[in-house]
């Protein structure tokens, strides 16, 4: 009789602290091992009981699935046995995996889902889901496994990105590099040899972007521009100048910014997209700006800026993301006609504020760990390309001297 067991293997927890989860099968003391293609930290596994603890994630649906994953091992057994007495555990495994390779819109959707929907991680696994998608798409229906997705294939595939979706460099570079993510799991789960990863020999390419930024005097004009201050282009325009000056606050953040995050001088968030905590203390004209929005009978719960409805729950993640990246295109809409107002021949969108106030603070002397802090950038090495755009500025002052 075979003995099947959950298995978390700790010695395999990679760099995230997550260790992969197996069924071993032990039968005449041959041990035979299938991976459920899930990670989780060691401290969310109860060993004892053989399933996950309740403070993870989804834990009662996952502990679910694990309990049919353990039935379906062994239904597979008594089946096999049924016939053959002597079934090896090679057998059984060979016979609940297939000798194919797995097909890689299967691995790849259920990868995102247990990896990203499941722990909320919403504009992550949206990303991924595209890139799937447009394979999924350019693949029609086509028998497709881990072990199809080689070098060949992805030369053939960049151009059909090019041309049927008019893809640029850096958005195929974003749609391989999570095809690579995909892959370099299923290398963790035992079911890609490693030999066999494409990735091991195929180059991503980067095509190096401008920064958009807004000089001083460009700032001035735009934030001298007269619109009509009734309609929404004028809320586009006071959160544009508030995050030029404000550290650079992305849109999404300026969205869910509340009066519960402003305490008098300083603006304390948790970011929407790195989820760090940030806090700045706001100069004058970011004070005016909040001034100008303050209300009678607010609520600490209510938006500062009336861009995201107070009254609508965005607990939801989904909800949330697509109101913020609806907000932003109309944005972004908004500060498009600004320029032509001000006169300013930059394709600029918000995230220009970003740069604006980066490269402003840097001129202005602020130290480049400060505006990697207040950024909320990982790295200060992510900062200093902001650095080196105000030396080229510099530089190019110097060729005055030329004429």
């Amino acid at each position: 009789m075979a003995t099947v067991k959950l298995i978390l293997r700790t010695e395999r927890t990679n760099k995230s602290g997550e260790a992969p989860l197996y069924i071993r099968m032990i039968k005449d003391r041959k041990p035979q091992y299938i991976s459920l293609n899930f990670r989780l930290p060691p401290s969310s596994w109860n060993k004892d009981e053989q399933k996950i603890k309740s403070s993870y994630p989804n834990s009662t649906r996952l502990n679910a699935w694990l309990k049919k994953q353990i039935s379906d091992v062994l239904g597979t057994y008594v089946e096999l046995h049924t016939n053959d007495v002597n079934v090896r555990t090679k057998d059984i495994k060979a016979s609940i995996l297939g000798t194919a390779s797995p097909q890689f819109l299967e691995y790849g959707y259920n990868f995102i889902e247990r990896k990203f929907q499941s722990k909320g991680k919403t504009r992550t696994y949206k990303r991924f889901r595209s890139a799937l998608n447009k394979l999924k798409d350019h693949l029609d229906g086509k028998h497709f496994t881990l072990e199809d997705l080689n070098t060949s294939f992805l030369k053939n595939y960049e151009y059909f990105l090019t041309k049927k979706h008019g893809n640029k460099e850096n958005t195929i570079h974003t749609d391989l590099k999570s095809f690579r993510r995909i892959l370099n799991e299923a290398v963790d789960d035992d079911l890609l040899p490693f030999e066999k990863n494409p990735f091991n020999r195929y180059k991503l390419k980067w095509e190096k972007t401008t920064k958009v930024y807004l000089t001083e005097m460009e700032l001035k004009a735009f934030e001298e521009c007269e619109v009509n201050p009734k309609h929404k282009i004028a809320i586009h325009k006071d959160v544009f100048i508030f995050a030029c000056y404000t550290g650079g606050l992305r849109i999404s953040d300026i969205c869910r910014l509340k009066w519960i995050h402003f305490n008098g001088t300083h603006v304390i968030i948790d970011t929407y997209k790195t989820n760090s905590t940030v806090t700045i203390k706001l100069p004058d004209k970011s004070l005016g700006l909040i001034e100008k929005y303050k209300v009678e009978g607010q609520r600490p719960s209510d938006h500062i800026f009336p861009l995201l409805d107070s009254e609508k729950d965005y607990e939801n993640s989904d909800k949330l993301s697509d109101a913020i990246n609806g907000k932003n295109a109309y944005a972004n809409k908004s500060l498009r006609k600004l320029a032509k107002i001000a006169g300013i021949e930059k394709p600029i969108s918000f995230h220009t504020s970003r740069h604006t106030w980066a490269t402003r603070a840097l001129s202005k002397g602020m130290k480049i760990h400060h505006v990697s802090k207040l950024l909320g950038h990982a790295s200060v090495r992510t900062t200093e390309v902001y650095a080196k755009i105000i030396n080229k500025d510099l530089d190019d002052a110097m060729d005055v001297f030329n004429n």
